[in-house]
């Protein structure tokens, strides 16, 4: 799995027209009040989503300088430029604010998209289980938001491995590539911090927020995955991280 990051947001006006499809002009509002106009050039069936509910759309915004449509998302690791709408819209420290009127279009090289196209849907539930926390904590994951407040300690394009309690996700240990345990991670963040994704200095994350991870590092606790929650119930998701730095990159 990659993490990266961008991501839009729209507000449609009152009168945006309900049916989505090629050719389809959304007139909106930027989360800072600035009218934007976005064009859906393509819908497709995302292949990866094995229920069906998952769109990709090729989205353009007028540019008004140059009076010409550019796309809205860079290529992801497929090359793709492409998004999906997600209800409600998400604050610059990486919270979500649901609001029915508010769309984000989640660029699938972002942290939002990917993690819907991992599975963890914002809008289902699973076996009972809301997965809105999920794709919350996978948020702060995929952008290494150790904090939670929004600042990423990732680079773009860096491979990870993603696993769960509750069967969306499994780890993957390829022998060729030997990994090590990261982080664990709830909606608030990382709840427990073994190594940084980028760095061996666990430290030098801990000196941004310390009283988020008062007690919750491996200088505090040596725990290995299984023994995480024992101490830290809120944690939702996993992930390692590749030893060697030329495992974490994305080979294009």
């Amino acid at each position: 799995m990659v993490c990266g990051e961008p991501r839009a947001l729209a507000t449609p006006e009152p009168d945006a027209p309900r049916a989505v499809v090629p050719g389809t002009i959304i007139d909106a509002l930027s989360d800072e009040g600035q009218p934007q106009r976005f064009r859906i050039d393509s819908v497709d069936s995302d292949p990866r989503d094995l229920d069906g509910d998952v769109r990709l759309y090729g989205v353009s915004i007028f540019n008004p300088s140059s009076k010409t449509w550019e796309a809205y998302c860079r290529p992801d690791v497929e090359g793709r430029s492409a998004a999906i709408p997600v209800q409600g819209s998400w604050s610059a420290k990486g919270e979500l604010e649901p609001a029915s009127g508010l769309i984000t279009f989640a660029c699938t090289g972002g942290a939002i998209g990917k993690c819907i196209r991992f599975g963890y849907k914002p809008w289902k539930t699973l076996k009972g289980i809301p997965l809105a926390p999920y794709h919350a904590a996978c948020v702060r994951m995929v952008r290494a938001d150790y904090c939670g407040d929004g600042k990423s300690h990732t680079l773009d394009g860096t491979w990870i491995d993603v696993w769960d309690g509750i069967g969306i996700q499994k780890r993957d240990e390829p022998d060729q590539r030997p990994e090590v345990f990261e982080a664990a991670w709830s909606p608030a963040g990382a709840s427990y911090l073994n190594v940084p994704r980028w760095s061996d200095d666990v430290a030098g994350v801990v000196k941004d927020c310390p009283k988020h991870f008062a007690g919750r590092t491996s200088n505090d606790l040596q725990l290995v995955p299984s023994k995480v929650q024992k101490h830290f119930p809120e944690v939702l998701i996993f992930n390692a991280r590749f030893i060697r730095s030329e495992d974490r990159r994305v080979r294009q």
